[in-house]
């Protein structure tokens, strides 16, 4: 008499195990989408404000995990993942409706032949331009924030002249970018700037391609810089420091750009766009992890080019002399 064979028990599933997986190869699909340009870098900025869906996610599987219906924990990787599609969709959850405006306006002293921007803000938008300002204007613009304290403020070194923004919310903890303040800034094209800019979930456009950029240093957490720089005279250095920061740096065709730091798998980074040859160009020293650093080529302005939009669509306002008030125009939302 022969024994029936025995059927092995077939495995039972391991469902938590399985969204962990899926999680995994979800947030690879994102990076992979990333490396090969169809997503920015600043796209992960936008995802902080995502953050109560980790919280959510765990409290699924936590419900779930030893219930009778433990598949139900596939609900929280997506719950995150449908999260970051939205936003890789164009949604943007940390920007809200600006206003009410502040103009803000500076004075240049006749001694000025440089310009330090000194800007130390946290969940903020910041958007600069270079552009021609009417005499004895160091900068003009406006600025809004959850108050009216948000200003500018100036000292001259020797022959440099410092514009230091102050912003008019010091407390809270940071979680959402471009939610407590924003500035809209047009500094003077003739003078060269350098860039100490610092701060904690920023976001914006500095653009000087219409100026000249001598140097400078972005640093902090959570930073997402669409930074458009001129065709240098002579070579010029800038770093980028902190982790989780976005920069994407667009400079006119033929310029040479070398950046320098730790890549894979710390950072994402375009090592090296070639320019004309014994060019001057931008050493870019990357000095943080869990970054990214992208290059772009675009032609030179044209001297006559209009004045471009900021990312709001709405046109900074027209420089005014000294002592005298923005049009009303300017300070309507």
């Amino acid at each position: 008499m022969t024994q029936a064979a025995t059927v092995p028990e077939r495995p039972k599933a391991n469902w938590p195990r399985a969204a962990e997986g899926i999680q995994l190869a979800g947030f690879a699909v994102f990076l992979l989408l990333n490396t090969t340009g169809y997503l920015p870098w600043s796209f992960w900025i936008d995802a902080i404000a995502l953050w109560p869906l980790l919280v959510m996610s765990a409290g699924i599987r936590i419900a779930f995990e030893k219930s009778g219906a433990p598949w139900l924990v596939l609900l929280g990787p997506a719950v995150i993942l449908g999260g970051l599609v939205w936003i890789a969709t164009g949604a943007h959850p940390m920007e809200s409706e600006p206003g009410p405006w502040t103009p803000q306006s500076a004075a240049r002293v006749e001694a000025a032949r440089s310009l330090r921007l000194d800007a130390h803000v946290a969940a903020s938008q910041l958007d600069v331009e270079s552009r021609a300002l009417a005499g004895g204007v160091l900068a003009d613009g406006r600025a809004t924030g959850r108050s009216d304290r948000s200003r500018l403020e100036t000292e001259t070194n020797g022959d440099e002249a410092r514009l230091r923004l102050v912003g008019g919310s010091k407390t809270g903890v940071v979680f959402v970018p471009g939610r407590k303040e924003r500035w809209e800034l047009a500094v003077p094209s003739d003078l060269p700037v350098r860039l100490d800019v610092e701060g904690a979930g920023v976001r914006g456009r500095l653009d000087f391609s219409a100026g000249r950029v001598a140097g400078g240093e972005i640093r902090g957490v959570f930073l997402a810089f669409d930074l458009r720089l001129p065709r240098p005279e002579a070579p010029v250095t800038l770093r980028l420091n902190g982790v989780f920061n976005a920069l994407k740096l667009t400079v006119p065709a033929g310029t040479p750009v070398r950046v320098h730091g730790p890549g894979l798998p710390l950072n994402a980074v375009d090592r090296e766009t070639a320019g004309k040859a014994d060019a001057p160009g931008y050493d870019v020293k990357l000095e943080g992890v869990f970054s990214a650093v992208t290059v772009h080529t675009a032609p030179l302005p044209a001297a006559a080019e209009s004045p471009r939009l900021p990312p709001s669509g709405r046109p900074l306002p027209e420089a005014t002399p000294q002592g005298a008030s923005p049009p009303l125009s300017s300070r309507t939302n």
